[in-house]
């Protein structure tokens, strides 16, 4: 399968959260699956970027023209697509996967997991979608999603569309599963 993961791309993260990204990475390429993520190799995206390279899997990267003129470097991807902006970019990225996997990250890593889990609740896409909930980071968001859910604000289980994990092999078993 290819495995689309979200997350940060900020410099200067703890070891915990890049450590995470890098044994995600690897445990999918040893799992036989593709990377299909953001392409540039900083923070997270960079260290899942080489997990999957140094355990021998592909890596499709899909850059935009806005943050490459920003200078951030790129990640030697298998493959490599370049998109006019973030919009065309999620577009392109959700066509190339078969599933979803959210590591710890800001607006950008919020914004392409909730439109993911929408779209499948929405029945616009056929997919698997995850957290890797390294550190307990994610534990706010889950506590809120699951109050939503339940005073019904959700119209139904957030959970049905997605799952948690504290483990990328666990995450890995559950995506073949």
């Amino acid at each position: 399968m290819r495995i689309c993961v979200f997350g940060s791309s900020s410099r200067d993260l703890d070891a915990l959260y890049i450590d995470a990204a890098y044994e995600l990475g690897r445990t999918l390429a040893e799992h036989g699956h593709d990377l299909v993520f953001g392409g540039y190799d900083v923070g997270l995206m960079g260290a899942v970027a080489h997990g999957v390279g140094d355990a021998g899997g592909s890596v499709i990267g899909v850059v935009t023209e806005g943050l490459n003129k920003k200078g951030r470097p790129v990640y030697p991807c298998t493959e490599l697509i370049c998109e006019s902006d973030l919009a065309t970019r999620k577009t392109r990225m959700t066509s190339l996967a078969d599933a979803f996997v959210a590591l710890p990250g800001g607006l950008g890593t919020f914004d392409e997991f909730f439109d993911i889990v929408s779209q499948v609740k929405a029945g616009e896409l056929d997919a698997k979608s995850a957290i890797l909930n390294v550190g307990g980071y994610f534990d706010p968001l889950v506590e809120m999603l699951d109050r939503a859910t339940a005073t019904g604000l959700n119209s139904t289980d957030w959970r049905s569309n997605c799952d948690v994990f504290d483990s990328p092999e666990l995450l890995a078993a559950w995506l073949e599963a």
